[in-house]
């Protein structure tokens, strides 16, 4: 009878503790850092230009000018960059990496990340 009792009376749930949950929080050799965000902005393409999303572009200082390209190929240009964008892929030695994030073929417009 009192054990019988008890275990009618008892509380009818179990504590656990979420397992796939607390892997998701643990941080191993394999866990993707969350990467600050980047900002966008836009250049101008050449006519001829195929770029894809996620295409890595060369950023190369041309006077006033940044010029990216795709191997050999010029692929997009902005003529008057910010200072800051410009000052920033002189510092890394006149090259940089850009990103392309997305693509307006008709306005022949794609923004660009700089990494």
């Amino acid at each position: 009878m009192g054990v019988d009792f008890i275990n009618k009376v008892g509380r009818s749930f179990e504590k656990h503790l979420d397992l796939a949950r607390a892997r998701l929080g643990a941080s191993d050799l394999f866990t993707r850092a969350p990467i600050e965000d980047c900002p966008t902005f836009p250049v101008d393409t050449v006519p001829s230009a195929r770029l894809a999303r996620g295409q890595e572009l060369t950023v190369q200082v041309s006077g006033k000018a940044l010029v990216f390209r795709h191997v050999l190929d010029v692929v997009a240009r902005i003529e008057a960059p910010q200072a800051d964008l410009l000052q920033a892929v002189e510092n890394s030695s006149g090259v940089a990496t850009a990103i392309v994030q997305e693509i307006h073929d008709l306005a022949a417009v794609a923004e660009v990340t700089l990494c």
